[in-house]
């Protein structure tokens, strides 16, 4: 995802390598009751069944069904604000009761490389809003600019810390 430029000031990572399709933006669905883990679209935690991509302009969407959850993510951004979407429906066709989480994960770059950026971008989660808040004061021509990541519904918990990740 990028901001205006695509090559100096990219929000998550773009790597253009034909070879390997590294993941700077992903949904993970876990079943709590057994553990069992994947993602919506085919990286970085690719399920058993198949997927199903659409593009369209402006949007993409990716269906899938897996252990009987059936999974639509809508991506597309607002046609007036800087605003970026991923709108997940999850639809339990399973027969019985299932406890899922969904977790959200974004590598902020805040410039045009990570090497050069990721020691300047400060993180922080305010008490008024479940978003997590982003920023590069080092990033030139962006340094007065904000990213967020945030869901819609109840947030559970958050963090900015890889290692915790």
């Amino acid at each position: 995802t990028w901001s205006g430029n695509a090559h100096e000031y990219r929000l998550t990572p773009w790597r253009n390598d034909p070879v390997s399709d590294g993941c700077g933006e992903a949904f993970y669905i876990r079943d709590e009751q057994n553990g069992y883990f994947w993602s919506p679209t085919p990286l970085p935690n690719t399920g058993k069944g198949s997927y199903i991509t659409r593009h369209g302009f402006g949007y993409s969407v990716f269906v899938h069904k897996e252990v009987g959850i059936e999974t639509e993510l809508w991506v597309y951004v607002d046609l007036e604000k800087h605003i970026k979407f991923n709108v997940l429906k999850i639809k339990n066709t399973s027969g019985i009761p299932r406890k899922l989480s969904v977790t959200g994960y974004a590598e902020w770059v805040l410039g045009d490389l990570p090497t050069k950026n990721t020691m300047h971008i400060v993180t922080e989660r305010r008490k008024d809003t479940s978003a997590i808040f982003a920023y590069n004061r080092y990033s030139n021509g962006f340094a007065n600019n904000i990213s967020f990541f945030d869901a819609d519904g109840s947030m559970q918990s958050s963090t900015a810390d890889r290692g915790e990740f």
